[in-house]
């Protein structure tokens, strides 16, 4: 048997990346590398969450806007199309640029990075919260994902609202 040796941080992450799998670290390196088991397809995002660049983010509001930009980035079509089908999307078509850039404003948006998307940032936790699980649960991720995220954001264990799982 080898041994691999590893800074504490790095560690940590792993142990986080294991603990949202149910596995031991070394049987998620092992699913990592594609050892004998079953790689860990779909949650791509935990990858992310235990990484330096979303880890990087010193804010709530950082995590949140860092969350969503790389769900729209990895999961492009996903993401529009469920942004498309946000019920409030509709009433922004019909506004002008003066008009626009006053409700921009007042709900405190902020572009999503690499995207031509805005996050209303004037929204409480429990919002923000129940925003991305439906946005996990529609891009594909498992229940444990949705949870990691949610926990890597700051929100409370709960989400109070969660789709039904196929």
């Amino acid at each position: 048997m080898k041994k691999l040796e590893l800074s504490d941080e790095a560690y940590a992450a792993l142990e986080r990346l294991a603990s949202a799998k149910h596995l031991s670290p070394a049987e998620t390196v092992a699913a990592l590398l594609g050892a004998g088991r079953p790689a860990l397809t779909g949650d791509h995002l935990l990858f992310y969450l235990a990484g330096a660049e979303f880890t990087a983010q010193a804010t709530p509001n950082g995590r949140y806007l860092a969350l969503l930009a790389w769900c729209a980035r990895n999961y492009a079509g996903d993401f529009a199309d469920f942004i498309s089908h946000q019920a409030s999307g509709l009433r922004y078509l019909s506004l002008n640029r003066d008009e626009f850039n006053e409700t921009r404003a007042h709900n405190q948006a902020c572009q999503i990075d690499g995207t031509q998307y805005w996050a209303v940032m004037s929204i409480d936790d429990s919002a923000k919260q129940r925003f991305v699980c439906r946005l996990l649960e529609f891009i594909g991720c498992h229940d444990e994902t949705v949870t990691q995220a949610s926990r890597a954001l700051g929100f409370a264990e709960s989400p109070g609202f969660r789709l039904q799982s196929a």
